[in-house]
């Protein structure tokens, strides 16, 4: 092999390894920064979160490297095994009592784990193996295209009645584009889209959902409410301005915003370091995307180039939904921008699906 084309190659290995580090290191900051606000108002420690969180790092860093030396092909081997494990850990979360009124986490020990993080790449691996093995049958409806579906579904269903509605969507969203890409006819997907807006109307329109629906398009209306969030976002985004009020500046962390070490660190990142800074923010997540698409597109085996491509749009489109929800432009829903929100088995999902990633350039070599 050439030997420029492989000091490329290893070259992108150092991108996304980098690139991952460096939103690492901005999620830490800002986990400390706004989590130390956070941390006082239940009488904790102000690192408290910082260090669950680095914990949470560490313990992904050795899942990154247990998957970069792991042959891909072992996941083609464990595919339903892995399936139905997600399964039984998405069932299991029923058991244990709610937080926050959800039924999303396993209480461990040390650690309270959410399978639905799981979920996200199980879904992956079970889409990119079921398009690999079924690649003449996916443009049939009933013997390709709906049955994948329905695993899909069930997965989705479990998790929308945590319920997490971000996720839920993220899922089907990553398996309708992969589908597409795959070879599924256009007229099954939207058949498929079309018969999924009828009970989601019914959802959205019902009870408490309704009200959430009708904060998102008019949220000064429920000031007191559903729309108090996203009023709060929205004043900390405008206040930083082009520039930014400083690192550490932040007026909205101070209890005014909930969950902004979580599901609006984005908003605190744009009070703090302005459009500028969001921008450079929004651009290395980008950028590892367009890295591990790289390797995706100069993969030959259909698996690994699907199971790579699946693992960058899954964060990109993560990021886009925290963002989109950040700014009023999708319903409110907790989702986490990638590696930098307080969660610890989103980033240990994270960076274990980032070592599957160098693992293909690896076995590209």
């Amino acid at each position: 092999m050439p030997a420029n084309r492989l000091n490329r190659e290893y070259d992108e290995r150092i991108y996304v390894f980098v690139l991952t580090i460096i939103l690492i290191i901005i999620g830490c900051l800002y986990i400390y920064n706004v989590g130390s606000i956070q941390a006082q108002r239940w009488d904790k420690p102000d690192y408290y979160y910082l260090v669950r969180q680095f914990i949470a790092v560490l313990l992904g860093m050795v899942l990154m490297i247990l998957a970069y030396n792991i042959p891909i092909n072992f996941y083609r081997k464990v595919v339903p095994v892995l399936y139905f494990v997600t399964l039984f850990l998405l069932m299991s979360v029923f058991f244990f009592s709610a937080v926050n009124g959800s039924h999303r986490w396993i209480k461990l020990p040390f650690i309270n784990f959410q399978p639905s993080e799981l979920a996200k790449f199980v879904s992956i691996v079970y889409l990119a193996h079921y398009l690999d093995k079924k690649s003449d049958k996916i443009s049939d409806f009933f013997k390709g295209f709906l049955p994948a579906m329905i695993l899909l579904g069930i997965l989705s269903a479990l998790i929308l009645v945590e319920p997490d509605y971000g996720t839920s969507f993220l899922i089907m969203a990553i398996s309708i584009i992969l589908m597409f890409i795959g070879g599924a006819s256009i007229k099954h997907i939207l058949g498929i889209v079309a018969f999924s807006v009828p009970p989601a109307i019914v959802l959205l329109f019902s009870g408490y959902h309704r009200e959430r629906l009708l904060s998102f398009l008019d949220p000064w209306s429920y000031y007191h409410g559903p729309g108090y969030q996203l009023i709060q976002s929205l004043i900390a985004i405008g206040s930083g301005g082009f520039f930014g009020k400083g690192f550490g500046n932040s007026s909205q962390k101070l209890y005014f915003l909930p969950e902004a070490h979580t599901d609006f660190i984005f908003s605190i990142i744009s009070e703090e370091l302005g459009f500028l800074g969001s921008l450079i923010l929004l651009f290395i997540i980008l950028m590892l995307f367009l890295e591990i698409k790289r390797v995706a597109d100069s993969e030959s085996d259909k698996f690994k180039r699907l199971l790579c491509f699946g693992i960058g749009l899954m964060f990109m489109l993560q990021a886009l939904i925290h963002l989109f929800v950040s700014t009023g432009l999708f319903p409110t829903k907790g989702i986490a921008l990638p590696f930098i929100s307080y969660g610890g088995s989103s980033v240990m999902m994270s960076l274990f699906m980032i070592g599957i990633v160098l693992r293909c350039k690896k076995e590209q070599l």
